[in-house]
């Protein structure tokens, strides 16, 4: 495999000075032309795509630059996860973790996770088990049909006696009393026997079901331990000579799964094992789109967040690395954001892109941090939503509590209406229509969202296009849910547009900027209830 895995290769573009930062959307010029040439190897070698074409989508390789200690330069190839059922492929760098000692660790603990299984199984089979089991669904609905089929007997009695009293004399009226409560009293002793035969079907199935719960309890534990034995196989190596087990990383819990088995990963190990410099790293997605969609093939995708951003700083200790783009400021004179309207309870102001909406972990400038230097007496949080990063526009604040609880209820009730314009990278067919495409946080790739029909937040977005040219489309965006990356979610996946947003960096290609703004905001003025509306000149 050594002797392999080195693929020598002379650079058209100078190496860069510094290691270029493995979470940056671009790739150096260097790792894209080593790139270019395991794209090669792989059409060579698997020359049919659908290879990739798994339950899960394609696969993730990456590229590592290096220089040898005769000082020559080339590159290492890596995957993510196991390649065709297997953890190592000729011509690319092993998995992280030891594979004797894991698989010693995967025949102890799987054998035990697979006992408790049967054992679960069996318990789950018993005939008595299974007999309580089907009288007890049987006694729950026919408890539900006969409480329902009471209570609407009782109502119509109720409603009949309401229209006998309006007639009704004294004695009258004490006889429908004493119905009344003979009618409760019914109703109350007909739940109660429900629900003592309930309870005895219960009290008898309860050991049954405790052992079951038991069972599967210690295989949860059983195979958390296990993932825990097989994390701690991953010793890590810094450029710096030192080494940390993989669960060091992630003190909250375990790791998620896949973490240590991504390609960047797998690539820095392979260079610290044999002494090779690291000099630019790059990694693309190989195959069809995964669940959720939203990757496309052949092209490049920076370090994941959830997983490496915990991992790869530490592996790069000892070697100079730029920052990422996304963590280096942007300096913004002090008139920004720009105001477009204020008075005593709402500021309305224009965004631009590059500047954050609120602080984030590394970088603290924000519209939020300068309007709160801008307005001293305001406490508390002014913005009543959020734009991307990257994203440019129009953005309202309250500067007092009260106004901003009214915008707040504006926003939940939908009575807040929002414009935003956007250039496609792409020619899209469609004049008009609607995108109705759940969302949810991409768990181990962490900003990105994903389509999910089974756990996604609901999201609407309507949308009319302005104007074709060529190779774009110019589009007004209207969106009815405010989730996370939605207009740019819903314009790049294959169940919305399959068109992304021009300069979409998570979701398309990284251009000049993302070509998204967001224009025009109207709502109800929190104190007059006077309907407003404001714009924001479209920069693009």
């Amino acid at each position: 495999m050594s002797d392999k895995a080195f693929y020598p290769l002379e650079f058209v573009a100078p190496l860069p000075r510094i290691f270029p930062s493995p979470f940056d959307v671009r790739p150096h010029e260097v790792a894209v032309q080593a790139a270019r040439s395991l794209k090669d190897r792989l059409t060579e070698y698997y020359p049919d795509v659908g290879l990739f074409e798994q339950k899960s989508g394609g696969k993730m390789f990456g590229v590592l630059v290096v220089r040898n200690t005769d000082g020559a330069t080339g590159y290492l190839s890596g995957f993510s996860g196991m390649l065709q059922q297997s953890w190592e492929q000729s011509g690319f760098v092993p998995p992280a973790f030891d594979q004797i000692e894991r698989r010693a660790l995967q025949a102890d603990g799987e054998s035990q996770v697979a006992d408790l299984s049967q054992r679960i199984n069996h318990a789950c089979a018993d005939k008595i088990y299974l007999d309580l089991t089907t009288q007890l669904q049987h006694a729950e609905k026919n408890a539900n049909v006969q409480i329902d089929q009471a209570k609407s007997n009782s109502l119509k009695r109720k409603a009949a006696r309401g229209v006998k009293r309006v007639s009704a004399n004294a004695e009258e009226l004490e006889a429908l009393a004493d119905e009344s409560r003979r009618d409760k009293y019914e109703f109350r002793e007909l739940k109660r026997e429900l629900t003592d035969g309930i309870e005895s079907i219960y009290a008898r199935l309860k050991p049954y079901q405790e052992n079951i719960d038991s069972l599967k309890k210690a295989r949860k534990q059983q195979s958390n331990k296990l993932q825990k034995k097989l994390f701690e196989g991953y010793k890590l190596l810094s450029a710096d000579r030192k080494t940390a087990v993989m669960t060091e990383f992630f003190v909250d819990g375990l790791p998620p799964s896949g973490a240590g088995d991504c390609a960047a990963v797998k690539l820095l190990q392979y260079a610290h094992r044999k002494n090779l410099v690291p000099i630019a790293l790059a990694e693309f997605w190989w195959g069809s789109a995964p669940v959720g969609g939203l990757r496309e093939h052949g092209r490049y995708y920076p370090a994941c967040r959830s997983r490496c951003r915990k991992v790869l700083p530490y592996m790069l200790n000892g070697i100079p690395c730029s920052l990422p783009l996304h963590e280096q400021p942007v300096n913004f004179s002090a008139d920004y954001p720009h105001t477009l309207y204020e008075d005593d309870d709402i500021v309305v102001v224009e965004k631009p892109a590059g500047l954050l909406s609120v602080p984030g972990k590394v970088l603290t400038d924000s519209v939020e941090e300068r309007l709160k230097l801008r307005y001293p007496e305001v406490s508390g949080v002014m913005l009543l939503h959020r734009l991307d990063q990257a994203t440019s526009g129009v953005m309202i604040a309250a500067k007092n509590a009260s106004a901003y609880k009214n915008l707040q209820h504006q926003f939940q009730d939908r009575v807040i209406e929002k414009r935003y314009i956007a250039v496609l990278d792409g020619n899209l067919e469609l004049d008009h229509g609607q995108i109705e495409l759940p969302l949810r946080i991409d768990i181990y790739d962490r900003p990105r969202q994903i389509v999910c029909f089974d756990r996604g937040k609901s999201a609407l977005t309507k949308f009319k296009v302005l104007s074709r040219d060529g190779s774009t489309t110019r589009i007004a965006f209207f969106p009815h849910t405010g989730r996370t990356h939605q207009l740019r979610v819903h314009a790049a996946h294959s169940k919305g547009l399959n068109c992304p947003i021009y300069g979409d960096e998570l979701y398309g290609r990284p251009l000049d900027r993302l070509k998204l703004h967001a224009e025009k905001i109207t709502f109800n003025h929190p104190l007059t209830g006077v309907r407003m509306s404001y714009q924001s000149e479209v920069p693009f």
